[in-house]
């Protein structure tokens, strides 16, 4: 069964586009889709899609992360109350600083000496 003249007058266009411009937007399509494929392809995302669906990978990595943080943070904290030991011995000098450093200094002293 066909549609009647009227039908057809009131059928709506179809939403194709022309050829040309249906293959114009393909190229531009294909383009980005190269450059997404640059993008990930640089930003080591396969590594890390492997990295995370591979459980034991995950935990060798988190492992070492961990404790690289761990031994990092020793190391610094190490230094940074070294510097601060270092800074209030210099202090002792001053006039109310001085006292109040020389009485901590004097209880870490006695808290060195206790068995």
């Amino acid at each position: 069964m066909g549609l009647k003249k009227e039908q057809e007058q009131r059928k709506l266009p179809p939403k194709h586009r022309d050829d040309e411009k249906r293959h114009d937007e393909n190229e531009r399509f294909e383009k980005l889709l190269d450059k997404l494929e640059d993008m990930t392809t640089n930003g080591r995302l396969k590594d890390m899609a492997y990295h995370f669906t591979n459980k034991k990978e995950v935990i060798k990595v988190n492992l070492l992360a961990g404790m690289a943080r761990g031994v990092g943070l020793t190391i610094g904290t190490a230094i940074f109350i070294g510097v601060l030991i270092f800074i209030l011995t210099q202090m002792i000098s001053l006039p109310i600083i001085g006292e109040w450093v020389a009485e901590f200094l004097e209880m870490v002293d006695q808290y060195r000496e206790q068995p």
